[in-house]
């Protein structure tokens, strides 16, 4: 379990250097700054609790905290909404990159095997770990109360409270925060 979370670390750091270095400002002398991003609508009930007083190196601003919550919930909201209707049409609305396409991929999984996934969330404990030093992106840990409903057509086959540890990446991405990896880690 260890050795899991210390390869997905180190994972997510290289992700987070390289997205770091692509995100660089061509003027050293200026001073890394956070993204300013327009306040957008929560469209989500999904609950999150952030801490983002571990996060190094840099403070979790507040305008920043409220973006990751917003954008985080939402996130979650669009990953409910793709399983329980199989459509990946609006997957980009909170996901980029790997984790965009994997759960695109679960869609089409879910299609094939004609079920669906319903997921009751019952809210998320969302900690900062590593927010990059020009604030474009942040390593964080989650971990999420669900239900998990296994649906063939209208009927539940198989229905499960869990709680679920996530290692995620979020990157500035647009006018908004998005979910770049979503790995789950194994049960303890």
């Amino acid at each position: 379990m260890k050795r899991i979370v210390m390869m997905i670390t180190i994972v997510l750091a290289i992700l987070v250097a390289g997205v770091a270095l692509k995100a660089s400002p061509t003027d050293d002398k200026q001073p890394p700054t956070a993204i300013a991003l327009p306040s957008l609508p929560s469209n989500s009930s999904v609950k999150v609790e952030f801490d983002g007083s571990p996060a190094t190196p840099r403070a979790v601003e507040d305008t920043t905290e409220r973006a990751i919550v917003r954008d985080y919930s939402n996130a979650w909201s669009v990953m409910a909404s793709a399983l329980e209707n199989n459509r990946a049409d609006n997957i980009a609305a909170g996901f980029t990159g790997n984790a965009q396409e994997r759960l695109a991929g679960r869609v089409r999984e879910q299609q094939r095997a004609g079920l669906r996934t319903r997921y009751v969330d019952h809210g998320h404990k969302l900690q900062a770990v590593f927010y990059s030093p020009e604030g474009s992106a942040m390593q964080l840990h989650d971990t999420a109360k669900l239900e998990e409903q296994i649906l063939d057509g209208d009927a539940v086959v198989s229905s499960r409270d869990i709680t679920a540890s996530y290692v995620v990446l979020m990157t500035v991405g647009e006018d908004r925060w998005k979910v770049r990896l979503l790995q789950e880690l194994p049960s303890k």
